[in-house]
């Protein structure tokens, strides 16, 4: 199995974290963010990651290759223009050794893990040109809403064409599986649900809706990544390998024992100093900040303080 790793987006609704680093290698539970797509499309058996880059491309590259699983090969598709979702495929399917294979895609900056092996068992059984994983939300239209008849099959993409056989609309998660041939409809650039999907919906092809109910968070904000990131530290959000104790996430071996108990409700990263005094508490801490004051419910990194109401 082989998949792409979209991560060439500018982050720019969690600016001003994403002015350090591109929010694929964001640190969430001090691991990258693309991380966690990688190790879920490790689980389920993809051996080969095409991740696609543009800000700071070589940053995100080393980091995503230092943290890429065991057994996976991870190549990256370089774009020095932004290329869009669509384009940025286009572009990438050079890179995959098998041509004539499906490609599961996902997003490099959400933390979601799906059914894989049985959406893509559905989509070789029954023959889609894609297949898009949705999930059940109170306002899909928010979302832009994703409409499907009885059987599963896409009818309705934001909204049109108007008059199809819709029995339930969902959101899109960001990830979804192409056929070999879904490349021949790739833009150049431009947005692949708004040229390849709208082509495809409008004809009548065989675009598969699968919902998951797994849980899906998207960490657009600084206040969601906030969120997130105490939600795995306190272990209400699980993921594999990740093991808070006490509430928190550090890493132990560097942090002192003296600021150890200054910490609570926390993620701290490497080489955070914690002067005399100060403690934490509900805050995610970028490895080697300083913290000279005490804070609650704060972003921290070595060139912010962003305070959380």
């Amino acid at each position: 199995m082989q998949a792409m790793l979209l991560a060439a987006g500018l982050g720019t609704r969690l600016k001003p974290l994403t002015d350090l680093r591109p929010k694929p290698v964001v640190p969430v539970a001090n691991r990258p963010l693309g991380a966690f797509a990688m190790d879920h499309l490790a689980r389920v058996g993809v051996q080969s990651i095409v991740a696609n880059t543009h800000p700071q491309p070589e940053l995100v590259e080393g980091i995503l290759r230092t943290h890429c699983p065991d057994g996976v090969d991870l190549a990256f598709s370089r774009e020095t223009t932004l290329l869009g979702t669509g384009g940025g495929l286009r572009k990438a399917r050079a890179c995959f050794e098998d041509r004539t294979a499906p490609v599961i895609v996902m997003n490099g900056d959400t933390l979601f893990a799906p059914d894989l092996s049985e959406a893509y068992r559905q989509h070789l059984a029954l023959g889609a040109v894609a297949t898009m994983i949705l999930r059940r939300t109170p306002d899909p239209a928010r979302f832009g809403a994703i409409g499907i008849d009885s059987e599963g099959w896409v009818r309705t993409l934001l909204g049109s064409p108007s008059g199809s056989d819709v029995t339930e609309e969902l959101m899109f998660t960001g990830v979804y599986i192409l056929a070999p041939e879904a490349f021949e409809d790739m833009p150049e650039s431009g947005c692949v649900i708004r040229s390849a999907y709208r082509r495809w919906v409008d004809a009548g092809a065989p675009v598969l809706g699968i919902v998951d109910e797994s849980p899906w968070a998207d960490l657009g904000t600084v206040s969601d990544y906030h969120r997130v990131n105490l939600e795995l530290a306190s272990g209400f959000r699980r993921w594999p390998g990740i093991e808070p104790v006490e509430g928190s996430l550090l890493t132990t071996h560097r942090v002192s024992p003296a600021s150890r108990s200054a910490i609570r409700n926390s993620v701290v990263g490497r080489n955070v100093e914690i002067v005399e005094g100060a403690s934490i508490d509900a805050c995610v801490v970028w490895s080697g900040s300083v913290i000279t004051r005490s804070a609650s419910r704060a972003v921290i990194t070595p060139e912010h303080r962003i305070e959380l109401s």
